[in-house]
């Protein structure tokens, strides 16, 4: 008996040692942050992104094909369209043209003529001037030109004016019967062109005058 109690004596001592070993030492509790597997890093750098305002949109080469071809088709049809357009004015100018032409070869505007140094209209110029107008209203198309020409008595200043007076009194009878003005334009020649270079009055006479010649 005693000797179980000398052998618990030490027993003891020896568990107390342990017991304060084990109580000394530090206890460190760590906590691991959770990190992603390769797999699901894969996953989440793949995902596509939906935000607002984010849009990816690829045209394919059939697609932009076909709208270049459009395009090419439309800028065919309106060159088309103009070149059309074209040759139909050009055809209404020739046939213009071929209309003016052949008045003015039926045209029959005579010349009237002036006394010596004066300007107005004669009497016997008036049915001339009549004639004329009849002619102009029945081819509207034709403009015409009024030419005032003298006889080479006095200065060619003179002369260039008193033609022109000529020229603008046939204008304003032309007016009154009818013919629009933006029909008609003048010019005055003084004595450049002389029908008659004789020197006398059956020459003159032929000179002071105003001519009409049909505008194309």
């Amino acid at each position: 008996m005693k000797t179980l109690k000398f052998l618990a004596v030490p027993v003891t001592i020896l568990g107390l040692g342990l017991f304060m070993g084990c109580g000394g030492k530090n206890i460190q509790s760590e906590v691991r942050p959770y990190s992603a597997s390769g797999e699901e890093r894969n996953i989440a750098e793949t995902k596509p992104e939906t935000g607002p305002g984010i849009r990816s949109e690829a045209v394919s080469p059939d697609k932009s094909a076909e709208v270049d071809r459009e395009k090419r088709i439309r800028e065919e049809e309106l060159r088309d369209k103009t070149l059309r357009e074209k040759a139909l004015q050009d055809e209404k100018t020739r046939q213009e043209a071929l209309a003016r032409e052949a008045a003015l070869k039926k045209a029959k505007l005579e010349t009237v003529f002036f006394d010596y140094d004066q300007w107005s209209i004669r009497e016997d110029q008036r049915t001339i001037l009549n004639q004329n107008a009849l002619w102009l209203k029945a081819n509207p198309q034709v403009r015409i030109r009024l030419e005032g020409n003298c006889d080479q008595r006095g200065t060619a200043e003179y002369n260039l004016s008193l033609g022109q007076k000529r020229a603008d009194a046939v204008k304003t009878f032309l007016e009154g019967l009818g013919i629009a003005l933006n029909r008609m334009e003048t010019i005055s020649y003084g004595f450049e062109r002389l029908l008659d270079r004789g020197q006398n009055e059956s020459a003159w006479a032929k000179n002071r005058r105003v001519d009409f010649a049909p505008i194309r």
